[in-house]
């Protein structure tokens, strides 16, 4: 015979809905983090093409 004792079920959700809470906070600080690391790459010239300029193609039209 089980026995149900509401507040006892609500506190039980509560704890459970914040564990649940800082795990998404956890995943989006490590998500943030990774993010912010590849922000900060560079992309450079290799040293013997820094005379070379950079052209870029005329943009493709879309048919109509």
């Amino acid at each position: 015979m089980k026995i149900h004792i509401p507040v006892l079920e609500n506190m039980l959700a509560m704890a459970r809905q914040h564990v649940a809470l800082e795990q998404e906070a956890a995943r989006k600080y490590k998500r943030d983090q990774r993010v912010d690391e590849q922000a900060g790459a560079k992309i450079e010239m290799p040293a013997e093409d820094t005379n070379r300029t950079i052209q870029f193609d005329e943009p493709k039209k879309n048919p109509p």
